[in-house]
């Protein structure tokens, strides 16, 4: 999607179903904003076998940082659906509230974008991170939606 200085909120939702849920490390799901020489990235991942946490991504950092969000393996052969509620904000990352399976929680968290950013663009991005040994697993998506006003 093209860049937009007017578009600052960001309603990311998208339904998933996997069949072995005790395999991957983490499930990452990311929307990406650059605009004026800075990257805006709302990375987030449910991270069950290191913090059993909710993780987002520090841009500016350039790491992950825990949230106090408890994140469990999802249920094997079930859809779950996630809903990121995001904004930018003075310049920032704001991480408003998360919903997993209709169960909404409040994240509020502030972080400063990646600098010296070259491109403009909106993106959504979902990746399966695998365990050590890489062992295989399937994850489908479907309703993928990225609403931005």
């Amino acid at each position: 999607m093209g860049a937009n200085d007017n578009v600052t909120h960001f309603n990311y939702d998208v339904s998933f179903y996997t069949d072995r849920p005790d395999l991957p490390e983490a499930l990452e799901f990311d929307v990406n904003e650059a605009i004026g020489g800075a990257r805006y990235i709302w990375g987030s991942e449910c991270d069950f076998k290191n913090s059993g946490k909710w993780d987002v991504w520090n841009p500016a950092a350039g790491k992950w940082q825990h949230t106090p969000l408890s994140c469990r393996q999802f249920s094997a052969n079930t859809w779950h659906q996630i809903t990121w509620e995001l904004e930018r904000v003075n310049h920032q990352v704001h991480y408003i509230a998360l919903t997993v399976d209709g169960q909404r929680m409040n994240v509020d968290i502030l972080m400063d974008p990646q600098s010296n950013y070259s491109g403009d663009d909106i993106s959504v991005a979902f990746q399966l991170d695998g365990d050590f040994r890489q062992d295989p697993y399937n994850v489908w998506l479907d309703q993928v939606t990225l609403t931005m006003w």
